[in-house]
């Protein structure tokens, strides 16, 4: 499992490198643009693999995104499924279509999974 949680560390803080070069850039500037669009690439990242991580250290069987979410709160890994499921529901809509807009609401999401996969982790140290 250690493996697992270092490589989610791992993911968590290349996320939150994106996302700070992207607050200490230009506003509306190229860059911005491309550290806004690496941000999304990892928030896809992490999502998936943090469910996935939750699913083996709960030894489940369970193969989608979805319902992992479910599992991981019944399980306490998770104080908030509704939004993990908004995150969900963000990278779907990301990996589906590239929108301007869409990257605009993926954006919002993906800046609110650090602190979640903050708890997460806690949780998964702690258990």
């Amino acid at each position: 499992m250690a493996i697992s949680i270092i490589e989610l560390k791992k993911a968590l803080d290349t996320l939150q490198e994106s996302l700070n070069l992207y607050r200490k850039s230009e506003t509306n500037s190229p860059e911005q643009k491309a550290f806004r669009d690496a941000s999304i690439q990892r928030f896809e990242y992490l999502i998936e693999l943090s469910w996935k991580i939750s699913m083996k250290f709960l030894g489940s069987q369970t193969s989608a995104a979805k319902p992992a979410i479910r599992e991981m709160a019944r399980n306490d890994l998770i104080d908030n499924p509704e939004l993990w499921l908004l995150f969900i529901d963000a990278r779907n809509a990301s990996s589906h279509s590239y929108d301007e807009d869409v990257a605009k609401q993926v954006f919002e999401k993906a800046s609110q999974l650090p602190d979640q996969i903050k708890i997460l982790l806690k949780k998964i140290e702690n258990k």
